[in-house]
């Protein structure tokens, strides 16, 4: 019988600030490493799928973080696949630190035919060799940002070589460095994250450029929008901050 994979970890000095406390794109990757390793453990795999013609994409992303999380300190990162139906593949992951759950997080994702870009249905590829756990809903509602939202554009950011990954667009944990750079609290060093939200609606590509929108919503959170060159909304995302 499968069981939920769990793996002891450690933020290290590339996924943590100058303040030694970890960055959200650190974060994201310890829990993203450990669904790809669950996964490469029970079949099928990332490459797998990739051979198959087939890769996983991230839709929305739900995550908190309830206390401060600094560099090196001992961590056990678990994550699980969830029962799901149609089109959307549920994941959940879950950070501990001496047996409290510092991070929580709650995952969307959509299988594409890397071809014709076909999103394909749930039952269309044999995750039966999966642990599936609960899926839980960490925000009473799903992250809708109005079309007509009142946005400052910062600048413009070129998708380049280093920004892809396995899909040939720019890797979903590496927004959370183009938004938290747009930041002036982080860097500042007196806040951290407290949640994250994002919603991936259309892929960035290699070559692609993408402005990058703000909207300080309230004190202490913030309202992003990437759009990409033909005027498609590229990311919605929210990020919220608490003081150090």
């Amino acid at each position: 019988m499968t069981q939920m994979h769990m793996q002891e970890s450690k933020i290290g000095t590339y996924s943590c600030d100058y303040n030694k406390i970890a960055k959200l794109s650190g974060i994201l990757q310890e829990t993203q490493e450990a669904g790809r390793i669950q996964m490469a453990v029970n079949k099928p795999s990332y490459e797998d799928l990739q051979e198959a013609g087939q890769g996983m994409m991230l839709s929305r992303l739900d995550l908190k973080i309830y206390d401060t999380i600094r560099f090196d300190e001992p961590l056990v990162v678990s994550t699980w696949a969830c029962d799901s139906s149609r089109a959307t593949f549920l994941r959940r992951y879950v950070i501990e630190r001496e047996g409290k759950v510092v991070v929580d997080a709650s995952s969307q994702w959509v299988l594409v035919d890397l071809n014709t870009r076909k999103v394909l249905k749930v039952d269309e590829v044999d995750f039966s060799n999966y642990y599936m756990g609960e899926y839980k809903e960490l925000f009473d509602s799903k992250l809708r940002i109005p079309r007509d939202t009142n946005f400052e554009e910062l600048n413009k950011y070129e998708i380049c070589y280093s920004d892809l990954d396995y899909n040939k667009h720019m890797n979903n944990t590496y927004y959370a460095d183009v938004l938290c750079d747009r930041i002036p609290e982080l860097a500042e060093g007196t806040h951290r994250v407290e949640s994250f939200r994002i919603h991936y609606k259309n892929e960035a590509a290699l070559g692609e450029t993408i402005t990058v929108m703000r909207n300080q919503n309230a004190e202490n959170s913030y309202l992003f929008r990437t759009i990409r060159n033909d005027g498609e909304i590229n990311i919605d995302s929210e990020i919220t901050l608490v003081k150090l």
